[in-house]
Parts: C-alpha cells; structure tokens; sequence
C-alpha cells in the first residue's frame, strides 16, 4: 500500500564552540554580507566542504574537511575576510 523511499543520508554537523576572536570574526563577516560555512561533501561520507559567498558570488573550497577540522577552516576564512576587507567596507 504505501511506497518505501530511500532516505537521503543526512549529516550531522560538527560543532565547534568558537574562540571570542573566532565569534568576532564570523559576526564582522555577517554583518558585512559575506557568508562562510561549512556543507557536506556528498560524495564523500564523513567530509565538509567551506562555502564562501561574496556579492552573490558563491566559491567552494575544492579541498574536503573532516568534521571540527572544516569549522576551524571556517573560522579561519572569516578571519582572512575581516582582515582584508575591515578598513574598505
């Protein structure tokens, strides 16, 4: 009677409680319309990807991270971004 689907796997993101510099990074990014964060890899289990939108302009990291290890990425792109972009936006 009723249809059996497969289910898509899900992931479970990593968490990663952040630094105060790590938050003040990430929040200075926000604020300026700049997103950073992490996606599954779904062709890899276990994997994450950074994503990275500027403008409408969206860039993948093409490197694969392991869970905590993609957050610290992550914190580590947005650091880049706020020092690079604080004095010009």
């Amino acid at each position: 009677m009723f249809k059996s689907y497969k289910r898509a796997p899900s992931r479970r993101a990593p968490y990663l409680h952040p630094t105060k510099d790590q938050y003040e990074a990430w929040a200075w990014c926000v604020n300026n319309k700049i997103g950073v964060c992490v996606i599954p890899d779904w062709s890899n289990s276990g994997k994450w990807k950074v994503e990275i939108t500027i403008n409408d302009k969206v860039t993948v990291d093409p490197k694969t991270y392991e869970g905590v290890e993609a957050l610290n990425k992550m914190y580590e792109y947005c650091k880049y971004y706020k020092d690079k972009y604080e004095n010009t936006l």
